[in-house]
């Protein structure tokens, strides 16, 4: 039988044209890779090598045994490796107050899929974040960005509301509407050009979520991302007419280190980006 110890010792003698240089390799003694090579060469009946002042100098069988064991040899090599337990890595990942994560979450899953070593971590500032969703624009200084989808903006009314039944809506629409305010939203200023004082407003929300479920409540109306309205049951989303186009682009921003730059190349693949 051929062990794979020798077959080793004989490659890397075939690589380095030397015995000495093998051992080096292999961290052993250049006798330990003679003596192997020896009991080589008796198993298959035939020299491997031709010894020779200036080196090695494979015969016809140790060159057909290259061929057979080299890749082989470097296989087996790498086994140990790829089967021990990659080193978790933590993500930290923070999601802006108007991003919802649900729609992201098959996407999250499927990482964890890809990346059986990345652990998520949530967390409140993005100044810790390895990657953000966020808006456009508001992405942390250092972070790349890349766009993962971009929606329209509506005004998200109670469901049953009498404006409900409306295809459309525009400002002066919702004009004697209590309002909830977004103020930590880039577009928060939108309310600002309603016929109605900010300072009239009847509540202001911490996120999203939080708008959805008091204008659920009835408590207002809101000017949100047309896609909230999958988000909540309660509540309705009208598109907004208005003279400019009033859009918002979400995506993954990624720290400039090598994992978050990978983590956030293979979210944005998955995504389909």
């Amino acid at each position: 039988m051929v062990e794979l110890t020798a077959l080793t010792y004989f490659v890397s003698a075939y690589e380095t044209g030397s015995f000495s240089a093998a051992a080096r390799v292999n961290g052993v003694s250049q006798p330990t890779v003679s003596a192997a090579i020896q009991k080589l060469e008796t198993t298959l009946e035939g020299a491997v090598f031709l010894r020779e002042r200036r080196g090695l100098s494979p015969t016809d069988l140790g060159q057909r045994l290259y061929q057979e064991a080299s890749a082989s040899v470097a296989t087996l090599a790498g086994l140990p490796d790829r089967l021990k337990p990659k080193p978790r890595q933590v993500l930290r990942v923070y999601a802006q107050p108007d991003v919802l994560m649900a729609p992201y979450m098959p996407l999250f899953h499927q990482l964890r899929q890809a990346m059986p070593q990345v652990v998520l971590a949530f967390c409140d500032n993005v100044e810790e974040a390895d990657v953000a969703l966020v808006t456009e624009g508001c992405q942390p200084k250092g972070h790349s960005f890349s766009k993962l989808s971009e929606d329209k903006f509506g005004v998200a009314l109670p469901k049953g509301h009498v404006l409900a039944a409306a295809e459309s809506l525009c400002l002066e629409d919702i004009a004697n509407e209590p309002q909830i305010l977004r103020p930590y939203c880039p577009n928060a200023d939108l309310m600002r050009v309603a016929p109605m004082a900010v300072s009239e407003a009847h509540a202001r929300a911490l996120n999203d979520l939080q708008v959805l479920d008091l204008v659920a409540a009835g408590l207002g109306v809101a000017l949100v991302p047309m896609a909230h309205q999958a988000a909540h049951g309660g509540v309705e989303v009208r598109p907004l007419r208005v003279d400019v186009a009033l859009t918002r682009v979400v995506g993954l921003s990624a720290r400039k280190t090598s994992f978050a730059q990978e983590v956030a190349a293979k979210f944005v693949a998955l995504a389909g980006g």
